[in-house]
């Protein structure tokens, strides 16, 4: 067995790990199997729609950025990397395995490495940015107005929000930043001042310039960064109406709409930095388990919908396994110019 296939089976173990350690602090494991069973499955039906119209979603607003960059696909090609990116998300270690078989299926395709790498990156900047501003904006009304069904925060509870709010608006403001250096002149000049009087500046400077030097094709077209954006807030919109039906369907008025705006970016904000198991598996559950508790929704609730979440996200993704173990390829285009990014 080599060292990759080992570390692959190392954090399948862990998933596993987590989830039955998760399962046993139950008060009442088999109430969680219930629970699943007789849970409301149209409401469930209708969560599945709208995660697949967010992973449509997703498609189409990058697709806006290749655009930009002159990079023309037909609609149904663009859907197709997307699911099965969306697949990759789901069984391989961390959702960046997804963003990886996006690059690679449109440099395949155009031959423009450079541009379909600063597409897939720009992408995930401005969407985990959008979540983490949603994270904000919805914890800080949360403290304002206090929780939606009127009771008392916990101290662990208060403590949680206060945490939320402060944190991931300074994470958005920092995906800002890094967003605004890459797109400014004058920004991304200081920073390399900055990257040079650094240590090891002799390996971050050139990766710093190169990654500059990709996103400089965005520089005027700040209408497609608008609409990456606008996509990425519908995004946040829709799967967390998928999180709220799936709870819906579990445990009516288990927990409201803005407690879910508040939890959603942070389960997708923790299985992006914590790459411990395939998709997600496990960290996911653990996220919401611990989040749902803290925002007094219940332990037992939060473990169920992160359950269903993620079999209602195999569910979705099937298609793009079905691509690709049709022996899915890229087709180089002859539309598409085979020119390189120049800066601006």
């Amino acid at each position: 067995m080599n060292k990759s296939r080992l570390i692959d089976l190392l954090k399948l173990v862990v998933a596993i790990g987590l989830l039955v350690w998760l399962v046993m602090r139950l008060p009442d494991p088999a109430a969680l199997w219930w629970q699943i069973v007789h849970a409301n499955k149209w409401l469930l039906l209708l969560g599945a729609g709208c995660y697949a119209t967010a992973v449509a979603i997703s498609g189409l607003k990058w697709g806006v950025l290749l655009r930009a960059a002159g990079i023309e696909l037909p609609l149904g090609r663009l859907l197709a990397y997307q699911w099965v990116a969306e697949f990759f998300n789901n069984f391989l270690p961390a959702q960046v395995g997804g963003d990886v078989m996006r690059g690679y299926a449109v440099a395949a395709d155009t031959r423009r490495r450079a541009d379909a790498a600063a597409s897939v990156l720009i992408d995930r900047f401005i969407g985990l940015m959008i979540f983490m501003l949603f994270a904000a904006v919805a914890s800080s009304a949360v403290l304002v107005w206090g929780q939606p069904d009127g009771q008392p925060f916990t101290p662990e509870g208060l403590l949680f929000m206060r945490f939320a709010a402060v944190g991931s608006a300074l994470a958005t403001l920092a995906l800002l930043l890094l967003v605004a250096t890459l797109l400014s002149r004058r920004l991304k000049r200081w920073m390399e001042r900055v990257l040079a009087a650094l240590p090891f500046s002799a390996r971050t400077l050139p990766l710093w310039n190169k990654l500059a030097l990709a996103f400089g094709v965005y520089r005027d077209h700040p209408r497609a960064l608008l609409l990456t954006a606008l996509g990425s807030t519908a995004i946040v919109i829709i799967t967390s109406v998928n999180i709220w039906l799936i709870a819906r369907a579990i445990q009516p008025g288990g927990i409201s709409m803005l407690e879910v705006l508040v939890i959603n970016p942070l389960v997708v904000f923790a299985t992006i930095i914590v790459p411990l198991s395939p998709g997600g598996l496990g960290v996911r559950q653990v996220s919401f388990a611990g989040l749902f508790l803290f925002m007094g929704a219940g332990y037992e609730l939060g473990t169920a919908v992160g359950l269903l979440q993620q079999f209602i996200g195999y569910l979705v993704s099937v298609p793009g396994g079905l691509l690709w173990a049709r022996g899915w390829r890229a087709q180089p285009q002859q539309t598409t110019p085979n020119v390189s990014i120049h800066p601006h």
